[in-house]
């Protein structure tokens, strides 16, 4: 059943096929239906991927899509009019215990490059060394600053338009349905 607006909050970049998504997104909605979703976007945890680069490991996380790619992806998708924007969010934290939580309930991790098995103590020991200290906010009396980029999008479903090459075949209905619109 076709809908007015599809709203998707913090999803998009949890998706292991985001295309097909927007896809899906893009047949559920009628015709001048409405998106709106928000992301996380290539900025996010730029500072934990820095502590894991210090330490010859791997990345964290799988890659943000950048805002640009994303309204093109909803261009290929049949959107059209497709708004962009972004801002980064500082959220510091007074411990890597804490840090590390929140991330847990965040998400997961969709990177091909991710350790595959289960971590010892004294990996996740040193792992919150190192982010107490390549975290650190200074003058920040031990909390820890952590960067969000945060993506908003929104785009509206068009009218489908008849693609007119030399020797075009319309059906009836379809020729009625584009006379009416007009």
């Amino acid at each position: 059943m076709p809908v007015e607006m599809v709203w998707a909050n913090m999803a998009l970049h949890m998706a292991a096929d985001p295309q097909a998504v927007i896809r899906q997104w893009n047949e559920a909605l009628v015709v001048d239906g409405y998106l709106m979703f928000s992301c996380l976007g290539p900025d996010t945890l730029q500072e934990i991927r820095r502590v894991y680069a210090q330490a010859g490991w791997p990345a964290p996380h799988h890659h943000f899509t950048d805002m640009h790619d994303w309204g093109d992806m909803l261009v290929q998708a049949g959107f059209a009019e497709p708004v962009m924007d972004m801002e980064r969010i500082t959220l510091s934290y007074s411990s890597a215990d804490a840090l590390l939580q929140e991330l847990r309930g965040l998400g997961r991790n969709l990177s091909v490059d991710r350790f595959a098995g289960l971590r010892a103590r004294g990996w996740k020991q040193q792992l919150t060394k190192r982010l107490s200290e390549g975290l650190a906010i200074e003058q920040g009396g031990g909390r820890l600053s952590l960067t969000f980029e945060v993506i908003y999008g929104h785009a509206f479903k068009p009218r489908p338009r008849l693609l007119v090459k030399p020797q075009t075949v319309v059906p009836l209905g379809a020729m009625k349905s584009a006379l009416k619109s007009r």
